[in-house]
């Protein structure tokens, strides 16, 4: 018989309605049954494309005498982590205090006013490595609750006052970090073998790699070199699915060749923008081909009939994690020509016995075939390119892995970004129509109308409250979209945004809170600072003000971003790779900054000539904005734009620098001037 999560709109929920165990989703229910019974709660957040949830799940909540020992000790609490990052953060905070590491699943045991005691990531169903199991982990607690109680107590207070303080802002360093020096450190602990940093497992690190590009821009050398190196050894292959397209999650080991199988529509939104980016900045074409087949993996696989991006695509099958995307040998052979075989053997890194389990081969191109430096000749398997797409269809014929097709506003942002980004430099009109069908999804579903923000959309529920990463995320999306032809409904909207986000996030400094103002049920309103997999919503908030500064020549705005870089900027010079968007914003605040404006009496088309010469480069330090015919003169544009008319009656371009404003020109070529 089904449990209380059968009625719940989320994959991962739904993924464990039949489990014996007494799931509830987090709410009030649950949390007044434990006040009522003075139980502990055994609290569980996990995601739907996390393959070591699916175990533990298999091992101990699918087991009677395991969900017994839950069922009459605890009040257990089901949470997914793409719908709450909130409860995940406040209580990975804890297991990390206690454990000294956090990962998925987390496993977190609370007295009935929700502060945590004991807590850990996945336990086995018997001893091994280390770990008790998991029946011998809640005999204990049981006992200690029982025979013990007051020690349980005195803990969980002294751990929550640890998680409170931690929320409060340390000493913010005098000075901002040194951006060169930290480029220096990055450059010096770089693996020139296999691009990135570290041993297994290896993270792809889009927002570092956005930093090495802005800086690359600027002028640094190191930068650039590496930003060349770490994108070419990701895209041979592995982490990145040659056949289909698209990002895994990351490496298992140090070559970025096996994966942690899922794929998340984060890593490729924003692995596609990177990609995008460096591009623009080496002009390697094989960094475009990453692009294109990235983006169309999303079209294909991550975008729902509405136009709104889907969660994720699992790791597993019922065959096994990564069989999917495996080939044995023979397979290769029979699907093609001897030909096209030879050539496939020729260029990629396939035997008999295999590069992954079961003698099977992960596709991947030889390093032979990979120049890290020479632009013109990288990764040259263009030949292949039919043998893959015979490939593609015939692992279409194999059973797939499931989706989470839940939509996340923040990770939606993401794609809305490069879809919009792409679609306007290489001019493709279909990723434009991709990017705005998206953002209006969002735009329509999930916004009320006084405002307010949600996260999560699934099978046309909307629910969850909007964290600060969904308002400047969303933010940033926006101005995206605005970016492609001006459209003022998409500037209104950013300023609406950003107006409800200041409202509901705002704390006592410069900084603000994860969680707004008037959720209910939280230990403590959270505030990660670490840029991980997604960004840090205060880094996004630091960014947003940034563009709305220079939009609206509002330099209060631009003094905050400032403020919040140095509050958050502790650990900047000594944790890099864990600040990738701040740094990216620490390099945008101290730059000098391009607002341009162009003004026409005819329509948007009469600007094209202006919009070629800006396009032809990513220009991270400027905005742009614009006023025409086809806009409505009722709606409110950018301050930029002030007392600025078409000269001459013809179209006109504006450059200012740090609000100083150079003489209008007609002729693009002397924009083209300007801008240099």
């Amino acid at each position: 018989m089904p449990n209380r999560l059968a009625d719940e709109t989320s994959p991962y929920l739904r993924q464990h309605q039949d489990n014996p165990v007494d799931w509830y989703p987090w709410g009030q229910k649950a949390l007044s049954r434990a006040k009522q019974e003075n139980k502990p709660i055994f609290l569980s957040i996990g995601y739907a494309a996390c393959h070591w949830c699916h175990v533990m799940a298999h091992e101990s909540f699918e087991n009677v005498k395991t969900a017994q020992i839950l069922n009459e000790n605890f009040i257990n609490i089901k949470v997914d982590r793409e719908e709450r990052p909130d409860i995940d953060d406040i209580y990975m905070q804890s297991v990390v205090m206690l454990t000294g590491q956090g990962g998925w699943p987390l496993s977190v045991f609370l007295t009935p006013d929700l502060k945590p005691f004991y807590g850990g990531t996945y336990f086995p169903p018997t001893p091994r490595h280390q770990l008790p199991s998991f029946d011998h982990v809640l005999l204990s607690i049981i006992e200690t609750w029982n025979n013990n109680y007051n020690a349980i107590i005195n803990n969980a207070d002294i751990l929550t006052k640890e998680i409170q303080k931690s929320q409060t802002q340390q000493n913010q360093p005098k000075q901002g970090p040194n951006l060169d020096a930290i480029i220096d450190r990055l450059h010096s602990t770089y693996d020139w073998q296999s691009g990135g940093w570290g041993n297994a497992p290896k993270f792809p690190q889009p927002m570092l790699i956005e930093f090495l590009i802005q800086r690359a821009l600027s002028g640094n050398q190191r930068a650039k070199e590496m930003v060349s190196h770490l994108l070419t050894s990701m895209a041979q292959g592995g982490m990145y699915d040659l056949v289909g397209g698209g990002f895994h999650r990351y490496s298992t080991d140090r070559i970025w060749l096996i994966p942690h199988f899922e794929k998340m529509l984060y890593d490729n939104a924003q692995l596609a923008l990177v990609y995008l980016h460096g591009f623009a900045l080496t002009g390697k074409t094989a960094f475009l081909k990453v692009v294109e087949q990235t983006l169309m993996f999303i079209l294909d696989e991550m975008t729902d009939q509405n136009g709104a991006f889907i969660a994720s695509i699992d790791a597993d099958t019922s065959e096994g994690e990564g069989r999917y995307y495996g080939w044995k040998l023979e397979e290769l052979h029979d699907a093609l020509s001897e030909k096209d075989f030879l050539e496939l053997e020729s260029a990629l890194d396939i035997t008999p016995q295999g590069n992954f389990e079961d003698s099977l081969n992960i596709l991947r191109i030889k390093a032979n075939h990979v120049d890290r430096k020479d632009n013109t000749k990288i990764m040259n398997i263009n030949h292949l390119d039919e043998s893959l797409k015979i490939l593609k269809k015939i692992r279409g014929q194999r059973i797939a892995p499931g989706k989470d097709k839940k939509i996340i506003t923040e990770w939606n942002a993401m794609a809305i970004c490069a879809f919009a980004e792409a679609g306007v430099f290489l001019n493709r009109k279909d990723y434009v129509v991709a990017a705005k069908k998206g953002a209006e999804f969002i735009l329509d579903q999930l916004i009320t109308p006084d405002g307010t923000l949600y996260r999560a959309y699934c099978e046309g529920v909307t629910n969850h409250p909007g964290t600060l990463a969904d308002y400047a995320g969303l933010i940033v999306a926006l101005n995206a979209l605005y970016k492609i032809d001006f459209d003022p409904k998409y500037f209104e909207k950013m300023r609406s945004l950003f107006k409800t986000m200041q409202n509901k996030f705002a704390s006592e400094d410069s900084l603000y809170f994860d969680a707004a103002d008037d959720v209910p049920n939280l230990l403590v309103r959270p505030r990660n600072i670490q840029d991980n997999a997604t960004p840090s919503g205060n880094a996004m908030a630091a960014y947003a003000h940034w563009l709305l500064a220079n939009y609206q020549h509002d330099l209060p705005l631009l003094e905050k971003a400032q403020k919040m870089v140095l509050e958050a900027g502790e650990n900047f010079e000594s944790y890099p790779t864990s600040f990738g968007l701040w740094l990216q914003v620490v390099g945008l605040v101290r730059q000098s900054t391009q607002q341009i404006g162009l003004v026409s009496h005819d329509g948007f088309k009469s600007l094209a000539p202006f919009l070629k010469v800006y396009r032809n480069k990513y220009r991270p330090f400027s905005i742009i904005t614009a006023k025409h015919a086809d806009i409505d003169a009722n709606w409110d544009l950018p301050l930029v734009l002030q007392e600025r008319p078409a000269i001459n009656k013809l179209p006109t371009a504006y450059v200012c620098q740090d609000y100083i404003c150079r003489s209008p020109t007609n002729d693009p070529d002397a924009f083209q001037d300007l801008l240099e």
